[in-house]
């Protein structure tokens, strides 16, 4: 067997983060991510925690407060920042100044996104805004805002290198993609492979379908539930759709057929488990939108905006595996 030589190796990294991209692919991440958060902070009352009595922070630490600047008793400040935030991911979504834009609401998004849970803990993740903070702050240090703009906002656009479009795209998937290869890492480094068993996926179905204060579709997970087999078999698809999905980072194949696969595995949770994850829409940050772009308008080429220089759409630089 042929090891790959250690130059080798530095082309591959370099080819993966830097290899010529498009811009319209991270004009619509900067899109995506300022949408999906905005529509997370409007459906949420943050100011609301923090007006909730004394007591009620009582158990809130003392380094969680500090660490996100959250404390209790100013209703009316948070409530300022709920509109800042909302104001700077509208104009994220538009293209009003993008790097400034998408660095103010990440910046308010990380401190108001605790106050959810803050009271009872203060982790405020898998809520819908992890993912969008960080990719707020790396579409922040990118090149976002040369395409789908407003145009009053283009005249002093300045093109970039093709490879700037490359790293960002790439560090948000990672984003995305961790969070299902981390899920199946926690689950068998707390539980084993035992996680996998007809008897705790049973567990599982039963308990979120009995739970009166999340439950709104109540017949598939009991129906699974009484299907051992049908257990089993979700238990370990579920392992294995999850280590695996990384590889949607290198492989075109892994994409077309995982990430729709993950829309059907979301929608399955959601219909006999009642939990909804807020972050599927972000799944469109894998999608080439050149293609789209072309399959809309009709055309069978681009003009790439980094070079000047027309390309096929359909070009997406990636390792393939």
């Amino acid at each position: 067997m042929n090891l790959p030589l250690p130059n080798s190796l530095l082309q591959h990294w370099v080819r993966f983060w830097y290899a010529p991209g498009s811009p319209r692919n991270l004009a619509a991440a900067r899109i995506l991510f300022a949408s999906t958060s905005l529509w997370v902070l409007v459906s949420r009352n943050f100011a609301g925690i923090s007006g909730l009595p004394t007591e009620f922070w009582s158990a809130v630490p003392t380094s969680a407060s500090w660490r996100y600047l959250d404390f209790a008793g100013h209703p009316s400040l948070e409530l300022a920042l709920e509109w800042a935030a909302g104001i700077t991911l509208v104009c994220a979504m538009a293209g009003v100044l993008p790097r400034v834009s998408c660095f103010i609401a990440g910046i308010l998004l990380y401190h108001l996104a605790p106050l959810e849970t803050i009271i009872w803990t203060p982790n405020p993740y898998a809520r819908g805004l992890t993912i969008s903070v960080l990719a707020l702050l790396t579409l922040a240090f990118s090149p976002s805002g040369d395409r789908w703009t407003l145009q009053f906002s283009r005249h002093r656009r300045q093109v970039a290198e093709a490879s700037d479009y490359t790293w960002p795209i790439r560090l948000i998937q990672l984003f995305v993609a961790q969070i299902y290869f981390m899920s199946g890492f926690a689950k068998i480094s707390h539980s084993g492979w035992r996680w996998a068993s007809a008897s705790n996926l049973r567990n599982w179905l039963l308990y979120f379908s009995e739970e009166d204060q999340v439950r709104v579709f109540h017949t598939l997970g009991p129906w699974l539930a009484e299907r051992p087999l049908l257990c089993q078999i979700i238990g370990i698809g579920t392992l294995i759709f999850e280590l695996v999905f990384i590889t949607v980072l290198f492989s075109k194949t892994a994409r077309r057929l995982l990430v729709p696969l993950a829309v059907v595995f979301h929608l399955g949770i959601l219909l006999s488990m009642n939990l909804a994850f807020l972050n599927v829409p972000q799944l469109f940050v894998f999608v080439d939108w050149d293609i789209v772009a072309t399959w809309v308008g009709g055309r069978g080429k681009t003009t790439d905006l980094s070079g000047g220089a027309a390309r096929t759409a359909s070009f997406t630089p990636s390792l393939e595996i």
